[in-house]
């Protein structure tokens, strides 16, 4: 992996998302593999994907619940998107649980202070929000009757990226 530390957070920012996108386009929702791709944008004393992966998440959630339509209910949310993961312990279930209200709040404007509440975080909170990011995903593909590519490209669309090829 080459050293990032000097290069650009926003570069990294944009980065981050381009590539969980293009992991997500190419059908790869497996929490775990996904962060793998992540991993070498989070640059200690420099950069954190923290805000990136929440922003990314923010957008699955305004595709799987746009303005109007019926709301996500939050009751059996994880069960019935995150099934796959386990999502055993207090820590881990809360972690994962911030990160989804995160991405939640930072779609209806509010932006958390991640740094007070997860700055300290061991593993990072990107980690937890890459889980926000594949639940509001699948949730979108799901509601929308669309495979989830459909829905990474979207996003990405949303955010003004353009996804890696293969995509």
């Amino acid at each position: 992996m080459a050293q990032r530390s000097g290069e650009d957070p926003q570069v990294l920012h944009r980065k981050s998302q381009a590539a969980i996108l293009s992991s997500l386009a190419d059908g790869n929702d497996d929490a775990f593999e996904l962060m793998l791709s992540v991993r070498p944008y989070d640059v200690r004393g420099h950069f954190t994907p923290d805000v990136a992966l929440l922003e990314v998440a923010a957008a699955a959630l305004g595709l799987a619940s746009p303005p109007g339509n019926e709301r996500l209910e939050y009751e059996g949310l994880t069960d019935r998107y995150l099934a796959d993961l386990m999502l055993d312990g207090r820590t881990l279930h809360r972690r994962t649980q911030y990160a989804i209200y995160a991405a939640a709040c930072m779609r209806g404007g509010l932006h958390p202070d991640l740094l007070m509440e997860a700055g300290g975080w061991k593993p990072r909170l990107w980690t937890h929000a890459v889980s926000a990011v594949v639940l509001y995903s699948r949730a979108a593909a799901d509601r929308l009757g669309v495979p989830l590519s459909e829905v990474a490209s979207r996003v990405a669309q949303e955010l003004g990226l353009e996804l890696s090829e293969g995509t």
